[in-house]
């Protein structure tokens, strides 16, 4: 039974582990996004119009 309650625990911080990542990942990627969006805005704003 104390095995069972390791591997337990082991899963349950390895699940938590990978969504802290994940969560951090989708900020940078947020982030990265909003930059992009703002550049490209910049970009039309700047262009000659035809």
């Amino acid at each position: 039974m104390t095995y069972l309650a390791a591997a337990m625990i082991g899963v349950w911080l390895l699940v938590t582990l990978y969504l802290v990542y994940v969560g951090q990942r989708q900020r940078a990627l947020e982030e990265e996004l909003r930059m992009l969006e703002e550049r490209l805005a910049e970009g039309r704003r700047n262009a000659p119009s035809a």
